[in-house]
């Protein structure tokens, strides 16, 4: 093999397992997606959806027009930490654990809207590596240095 075939190999070999292991990470969203669900849309989800122990406290969650407008009023850490304790102590765990799995809730909350208008009816032939590719980009902090790539791509041309 020759030196630029070896680079080549190793490149692919590096993208095949990044891609790998990313996959993996958001495998594991699939099997908490109606956790999700129910974390981020208490009130849009079916209570048959949910762990039994949780269905009570969904179906009264439900049941009261005041968290509805809470929910829609409030920012998603928010609206949990406005449940009163005594009456929703299940709830109230669920949402906890639901936002430790993201390093902060703003990214929290800016990825569960991003999935749900991502993964609508509208696009449901999306697959869940293009969801996450689109999860990736969206929620990362990086931006583009566009004036210096164009500069460094600049081809000058001088015409007749």
């Amino acid at each position: 093999m020759t030196g630029e075939r070896k680079g080549m190999a190793s490149m692919v070999y590096a993208k095949v397992q990044e891609s790998r292991e990313f996959s993996q990470r958001f495998q594991d969203f699939s099997t908490i997606e109606n956790d999700i669900k129910l974390f981020a849309t208490p009130f849009m989800i079916n209570a048959e959806e949910v762990e039994e122990s949780l269905q009570l406290e969904l179906i009264e969650m439900q049941c009261d027009d005041s968290l509805k407008n809470q929910h829609q009023l409030l920012s998603l850490p928010d609206f949990y930490r406005s449940l009163e304790e005594a009456k929703f102590p299940l709830m109230r765990r669920h949402a906890k654990r639901m936002m430790s799995l993201f390093g902060s809730t703003y990214i929290c909350e800016q990825t569960f809207s991003l999935m749900t208008l991502n993964k609508s009816r509208l696009r449901d032939k999306m697959t869940n590596d293009h969801l996450c590719d689109v999860l990736r980009i969206s929620t990362t902090k990086l931006t583009p240095d566009l004036p210096a790539i164009l500069q460094a791509k600049a081809q000058f041309h001088c015409s007749h």
